[in-house]
């Protein structure tokens, strides 16, 4: 049983009777079952988007609460991002300009 597997196809891709390569039944096994694996997996991740896109999408009032304060807390970080700009420039115009 073992020598079944240990034996060795070999392939001619250019027609000139002489082997170019040779795979053994083991690792055509395994490639073959990727490829079977692969397939499947696609086909149910494909399936799976398909029921997803059919789901009601809801937004709760919390996310929003809370994509609220998100907003907020950004605003407040850019005035003050801002405000330190403008300080920053006007060092710097009282340097160069030597008020």
């Amino acid at each position: 049983m073992d020598d079944m597997f240990n034996k060795k196809i070999a392939v001619d891709l250019d027609s000139d009777g002489k082997s170019d390569f040779k795979i053994d039944f083991k690792t055509l096994a395994i490639v073959g079952g990727m490829i079977i694996t692969m397939t499947m997996s696609y086909t149910s991740l494909k399936s799976e988007i398909e029921v997803a896109k059919t789901m009601p999408q809801f937004i709760e009032q919390d996310d929003t609460r809370v994509i609220n304060q998100k907003m907020d807390y950004l605003i407040k970080e850019m005035e003050r991002f801002e405000a330190d700009t403008q300080r920053r420039l006007e060092n710097l115009e009282d340097k160069v300009y030597k008020k």
